[in-house]
């Protein structure tokens, strides 16, 4: 046990000399800013940016990896189709467009690795949500047998929309501008909501007039107002009456009509929201006792159905939604100069034909032109080797090939037929040192891009401790979508690595030798006054102490004679 206790206090006494010996400047292990490694696997989709960087090696080296796109960066998208569903075919051209882009999205969502949700909204006279939100890849089939449905019985294009924007408001988790909302119309539409209730409908009627029908608030009510008034009290720009008829020739046309029915309708004086009654089965049937009167101010229901389903429409565009607007010419009219006018602030008043522009933005979001822009900072270098270069992806390694480049370095990655490289990367030197990795091909979190390189500690710290040094300073990607569109810009996380200086070792203090004494011992002086002894110590005397002490040995010697004697 003594020999083992020896031991230990032998190697634990070696074991922090060498500690001290090398912490003098020893890099210690790194500290990670994401719990991921740094080589993304390639087999599953990648769930989030990455950026790792290993510790330093005995050349002050740290290898740097950063991996893109994950599932949180190409960003999860919500689709929400609101179709007219009152009466109309399901067959139509329109309707197989939409039928075949939601096959050709779950197909790359599911390739992809893509979050795209998609729900179904039906409206007649009420908003159906027919299919809420679901996963287009894991809920395909129900999403299609709702596009699939059908109902009857009135037309509330306002309803459809605010049925639309209540789910998509209702999903927090997805960006404004990741929602997309696909609204296919006729264009006709003649009941309306309040208060964003999309299960109860209004209208209003001018009941039964003289020499017409009683059109019971129904898609023809506009007709009692524009038969049976002069149609001549008021005119367009053009010269033409100001009537319903003539409003529906032209998005214009349209708007000046409706924004001055829509001061009519709010205005408290007039009150005519006082004609408003909830359109029923009965009163569908049998129309209204509390009809409007005849008069050429008095909006009827056409107009106010109009100015509430803009009302939404453009309610949701002003909160980042993408609006989409598909014309489907199923109405006795031609409704499409109101599907005009709703896309007058979204797609410039042009109405949406295919749906290759909205399949691109779901996508195709980390597409051509978009970038990876690296700024190293001041503690580390880019280390400017081909060797330690290296970008993979889905797998496959793709060996850097150096480009001329005027006031940088450039490497190209992935060579095609034409001499373009499928990545290019290019390195800034000076203060602002950085490097800039373009994409020429789309990127997508089931086979993402994993680019590395190495940097050098030039700025080492010299005071004892241990220092925590950022990899860099930022890494951010710019994303630029299938139509060019940039997106939202996302940071990488910021790697750290220590280093670890330790204290110098304490200096041994100086020996201090032993004055020999002198031989001469000095002799100390004392004044004495006049008239006293000198004081030479205590005053108790030893001497006799040593003959009492004389005086009982020598007792003890005749004692022990005597007895010798006696014997």
């Amino acid at each position: 046990m003594h020999r083992l206790g020896s031991a230990l206090k032998r190697a634990v006494t070696v074991g922090a000399v060498l500690a001290l010996t090398l912490g003098m400047a020893t890099p210690a292990t790194m500290s990670f800013a994401d719990d991921a490694a740094g080589d993304a696997e390639q087999s599953s989709t990648l769930e989030q940016n990455q950026k790792t960087a290993t510790e330093l090696d005995e050349n002050l080296e740290t290898k740097v990896t950063l991996s893109f796109p994950g599932k949180r960066e190409a960003e999860a998208s919500d689709v929400v189709f609101v179709l007219d569903k009152s009466g109309a075919s399901a067959q139509t051209d329109i309707y197989n467009q939409a039928k075949d882009f939601l096959g050709q999205i779950s197909q790359k969502a599911k390739a992809d690795g893509l979050d795209i949700k998609v729900g179904v909204v039906l409206f007649n006279k009420i908003g159906n949500v027919q299919q809420p939100l679901t996963d287009v890849v894991t809920g395909y089939d129900d999403i299609l047998d709702a596009m699939n449905s059908s109902v009857r019985s009135g037309t509330n294009m306002d309803a459809g929309l605010l049925a639309a924007k209540s789910i998509l408001d209702e999903d927090t988790s997805v960006a404004a501008s990741n929602k997309h909302v696909i609204l296919i119309s006729d264009g006709a539409t003649y009941l309306f909501c309040k208060n964003g209730d999309y299960t109860t409908p209004y209208t209003r009627s001018f009941g039964k007039v003289e020499g017409g029908k009683n059109f019971m608030g129904g898609v023809w009510e506009w007709q009692s107002r524009e038969y049976h008034t002069d149609n001549s009290w008021k005119k367009f720009d053009d010269g033409s009456n100001f009537i319903f008829s003539q409003a529906m020739t032209s998005p214009d046309k349209l708007a000046e009509y409706l924004a001055y029915y829509k001061d009519q309708y709010q205005n408290s004086e007039k009150n005519w929201a006082q004609y408003d009654y909830e359109y029923t089965v009965l009163a569908s049937v049998v129309g209204t006792s509390n009809p409007i009167p005849l008069d050429v101010n008095a909006p009827c229901n056409n107009d106010v159905a109009y100015i509430s389903a803009d009302d939404t429409f453009q309610a949701m565009a002003n909160a980042g939604y993408d609006m989409n607007v598909y014309f489907k010419n199923e109405a006795d009219f031609d409704g499409s100069n109101f599907l005009k006018y709703l896309a007058r602030n979204t797609n410039g008043g042009e109405l949406d034909t295919d749906f290759g522009e909205i399949k691109a933005k779901l996508i195709d979001k980390i597409s051509v032109g978009s970038t990876v822009e690296d700024l190293i900072g001041a503690d580390f270098d880019f280390v400017n080797d081909p060797e330690k270069i290296s970008l993979t992806v889905n797998g496959e390694k793709l060996a850097p090939e150096k480009i001329d480049d005027q006031g940088g370095t450039s490497y190209g990655f992935g060579k095609l037929q034409d001499g373009t490289y499928r990545y290019t990367l290019r390195h800034v030197d000076g203060d602002q040192e950085a490097i800039e990795l373009t994409l020429n091909e789309a990127a997508v979190p089931s086979k993402p891009v994993v680019l590395e390189y190495s940097e050098r500690l030039v700025n080492v710290p010299t005071e004892p401790g241990t220092h925590t040094l950022k990899v860099n300073e930022s890494a951010t990607l710019h994303p630029v979508d299938g139509n060019g569109m940039r997106g939202d810009a996302y940071e990488f996380p910021v790697p750290t690595v220590t280093y670890t200086v330790a204290a110098p070792e304490p200096k041994p203090e100086p020996e201090v030798k032993p004055t020999k004494p002198s031989d001469k011992k000095p002799v100390k002086t004392t004044k004495v006054k006049k008239g006293t002894m000198p004081m030479t110590g205590d005053t108790f005397s030893i001497l006799p102490v040593i003959g009492l002490v004389v005086a009982g040995a020598a007792v003890c010697v005749v004692g022990i004679i005597l007895k010798r004697r006696n014997r």
